[in-house]
């Protein structure tokens, strides 16, 4: 096997790891800020795998980025009704409603559900998303609109039908499939913002996320190989071997989110040895690598 092909296998395999629902509904009258996402925004891999999958799936919910930012938001975020442009008041009763999961393995008789691509977003999240957000920034009561919103999604959308394309000893077809799926991802990415945009209003803080890039950090980095390609796709350019990209995925992510209003969590280059699980899993950060990731958002928001 081509080692685009088993880079790529091995990427997409850690996309769709396990994760869990949102939990029940924060209390009505007060602040919000909203979640969406993949298994990154669902925070897998914060915390420790414990032998109850749902306990688990607490834990990493409970200390992944988004509720970590949280954290950052009730110190930096000033949510009073009427809002100061020269001090900062706190947001103490911000609430969280996280949307985002990852895949779901089948269990309970329940069958399995797949890793969070863009139209997973589209058919599960956008729906209760945009409901929250015409019902809570569009009524009287300023004091209980969602007041930032965040999404990481796409490494499902891309690494998947790159993989099929790249089976087989020839990789002729590898650089067309990207390009195939970048415009696919294009559109869904453009759909989501939009909606989102559009239900909470031009005020609300929207932050998107680039992706980094894990592979030279989990086992299949010892080829050199592996850090270089990861680049190529994320940031585009010219690969030999490979092709040229006018654009990578982190650019067409920045491209759509800057159409909408919305400001950008640049990880990209950001994480490094230390901050990721590594091993067999060439995808998900550790403890160290969420946090990184939330500091990343919390600039985004004060910049």
């Amino acid at each position: 096997m081509p080692f685009a092909v088993a880079l790529l296998a091995v990427a997409g395999g850690g996309l769709a790891a396990t994760a869990a629902t949102p939990s029940g509904a924060p209390p009505p009258g007060l602040p919000m800020y909203l979640a969406l996402g993949d298994s990154i925004a669902n925070g897998q891999q914060s915390a420790p795998l414990i032998k109850d999958y749902w306990t688990t799936v607490a834990g990493w919910r409970a200390n992944g980025y988004v509720a970590q930012f949280r954290t950052d938001l009730v110190r930096d975020l000033d949510c009073l009704p009427a809002r100061s442009d020269h001090a900062q008041n706190g947001c103490r009763q911000l609430q969280l409603v996280n949307l985002a999961r990852s895949a779901v393995p089948p269990m309970d008789g329940q069958p399995e559900k797949p890793g969070v691509t863009t139209q997973v977003v589209i058919d599960e999240q956008l729906p209760t998303a945009t409901a929250t957000l015409r019902a809570r920034n569009h009524d009287a009561n300023p004091r209980n609109d969602v007041e930032v919103v965040t999404i990481d999604v796409g490494g499902n959308d891309v690494f998947g039908p790159i993989t099929s394309a790249c089976l087989g000893e020839s990789t002729a077809g590898c650089q067309a499939a990207v390009i195939g799926a970048f415009q696919a991802f294009a559109g869904n990415y453009a759909t989501i913002l939009h909606d989102l945009r559009e239900a909470a209003g031009p005020d609300t803080v929207i932050i998107t996320m680039t992706y980094y890039n894990p592979l030279p950090y989990c086992y299949i980095g010892a080829n050199p190989a592996a850090g270089p390609f990861g680049d190529w796709v994320l940031e585009g350019g010219t690969l030999p071997g490979a092709g040229t990209l006018p654009a990578g995925l982190n650019d067409i992510i920045a491209a759509i989110s800057q159409q909408n209003g919305a400001r950008v969590a640049d990880t990209f280059g950001k994480l490094g040895a230390g901050d990721f699980v590594g091993g067999p899993d060439c995808l998900h950060p550790n403890l160290s690598g969420h946090t990184k990731i939330a500091g990343i958002f919390d600039q985004a928001f004060t910049s």
